[in-house]
């Protein structure tokens, strides 16, 4: 399908549809912040998340003629709170945050929908996007978070917008922009560093300039200027050639905790470790926060499975070292006891945490991991949105957690079948994003499960935009090659053209 002489209606009425979307991405996050957001917060409309001080602290401390320290997070939400934090006091640094995050929103959304078009060659099925992303506030309810979630959703989708402008018109300033998103993207969530390599080759591939090599160079430019400095700061605090973050995957702070150490049991095994979350396996351990009665602060949690027990303990073997965990939770013990205590329970997890890796190995490399995946991906999309039970909830307020669970679900179900047509297809792709958008969503939704086997519900956040472009092309080509009895409908529109 190709687009028809002219421009075409969302480029025709680029601030309307921009006006609308920072309306209705406002919507969401006063929304938001009516939900969720505590007295206590900093400013008048920052909601604080359990990460927000990992990204504020560092620079903080630095304005307090400080080093950057604690140093495991990338600077990416800090450097623009750094910025804000020259003009303004930490509430008014914060409220500009969550400005800034619902500004880059609602550009993205709009951005999306040209995505979409230059994917497609159509401007219905763009328009489509853009009304769809519109409702849907799954990638939107952490724009008012200070975290990471929001600013990687729109660097993702401005980044991506840029990359293929610049392919387009052969012109480096939109590179160099791309790079800058792309690469921001890194400092958001290191583990993009995948794509963000990924795309430099995709550019190699696609890029219409004589060398296209020198493109991918460009490209990464921005990320290099940034992560240089960044890597000899890390040289010179810790003796050490960090690139990305400085602890690995989780802050050390975490890893000696009773919780790091219980984590690292679960994951052998594919349990839900995320022990906010009520009824989850990892509160049945004793380790829980939040939602204390709705699951008796973790007693009537689903207790392990049967392919968590091998040979060297056994269920009751685990009930008792829940009971240790909360024993010692309830604070009775003096400080050598107690930090006694934590070391012998820490112990114990790790025993476990070894056996079960001895005695189960297809269990512990193979399977745990698909657990986990079906941990993070089944979900109803509404877990983070509203924490009031539902049945106390108004009739508008039902209507509109089931319209979101239906949507996450339509996404990433007809998302899901076009990312795998498309990656099977790869060789019919014609324009970059072809091939870039289904590539990224497979990385960041396999990353974490099946590499990293970690499962919170919010690492389905940054591909959702894409996963909704696919869902939405699917549907539009579902029903001719339903007609036609072949999936060609499908992908027609992967046939080399000109650009929109």
């Amino acid at each position: 399908m190709s687009e028809q002489p002219g421009r075409s209606f969302i480029r025709r009425h680029k601030y309307l549809l921009l006006f609308i979307a920072l309306l209705f991405r406002g919507v969401y996050v006063c929304l938001e912040i009516n939900e969720i957001r505590q007295p206590a917060n900093p400013g008048m409309l920052s909601v604080t998340t359990g990460d927000t001080e990992g990204y504020l602290g560092p620079i903080e401390s630095v304005l307090a003629g400080g080093s950057y320290v604690p140093d495991y997070r990338m600077p990416g939400v800090g450097a623009p709170y750094w910025v804000f934090r020259h003009f303004l006091d930490v509430g008014g640094s914060r409220d500009a945050m969550v400005l800034l995050q619902w500004l880059l929103a609602g550009i993205s959304v709009y951005l999306l929908a040209r995505i979409a078009e230059r994917f497609s060659g159509s401007g219905r099925l763009g328009l489509a996007v853009y009304v769809v992303f519109l409702a849907s506030a799954y990638a939107s309810w952490f724009d008012a978070s200070i975290s990471s979630d929001s600013f990687s959703v729109s660097a993702v989708i401005i980044g991506t917008f840029f990359l293929q402008q610049a392919v387009d018109r052969k012109q480096l300033p939109m590179l160099l922009l791309a790079g800058v998103f792309l690469g921001w993207l890194v400092f958001l969530r290191p583990v993009n560093i995948v794509p963000l390599i990924l795309a430099a080759v995709l550019l190699v591939r696609y890029a219409k300039w004589p060398r296209p090599i020198w493109a991918a160079v460009v490209f990464l430019i921005p990320f290099l200027i940034a992560d240089i400095p960044w890597a000899m700061r890390n040289w010179r605090a810790d003796g050490k050639v960090n690139l990305l973050t400085n602890q690995g995957l989780l802050p050390s702070e975490f890893t000696g905790e009773i919780a790091g150490h219980a984590m690292v049991f679960l994951q052998g095994y594919g349990a839900n470790y995320i022990w906010w979350t009520p009824g989850a396996d990892m509160r049945w351990f004793g380790v829980w926060k939040g939602g204390p009665e709705l699951d008796d602060k973790g007693r009537k949690a689903k207790p392990p499975p049967d392919h968590a027990i091998v040979p060297g303990y056994t269920r009751d073997s685990l009930y008792l070292l829940s009971e240790r965990v909360r024993r010692l939770s309830e604070g009775h013990l003096n400080t050598s006891d107690s930090l006694a205590e934590v070391a012998a329970i820490n112990a114990r997890f790790d025993h476990y945490s070894q056996l079960y890796k001895e005695e189960a190995p297809f269990n512990y490399h193979v399977l745990s991991r698909l657990r986990m995946l079906r941990n993070v991906v089944w979900q109803h999309g509404t877990e983070g949105m509203i924490y009031r039970p539902f049945n106390s909830l108004p009739w508008w307020m039902k209507g509109f957690k089931i319209f979101q669970s239906l949507m996450y679900v339509f996404v990433y179900v007809m998302g899901s079948i076009m990312t795998l047509l498309l990656i099977w297809n790869w060789r019919k792709a014609s324009v970059l994003v072809q091939l870039w958008v289904p590539l990224f969503i497979a990385f960041t939704t396999l990353i974490y499960p099946i590499v990293l086997r970690m499962c919170e519900w919010r690492y389905m956040v940054h591909q959702f935009p894409f996963a909704l472009l696919l869902a939405v092309v699917l549907s539009f080509r579902i029903g001719p090659a339903i007609r036609a009895r072949s999936l060609a409908p499908i992908l027609n529109f992967m046939a080399p053209r000109d650009r929109v």
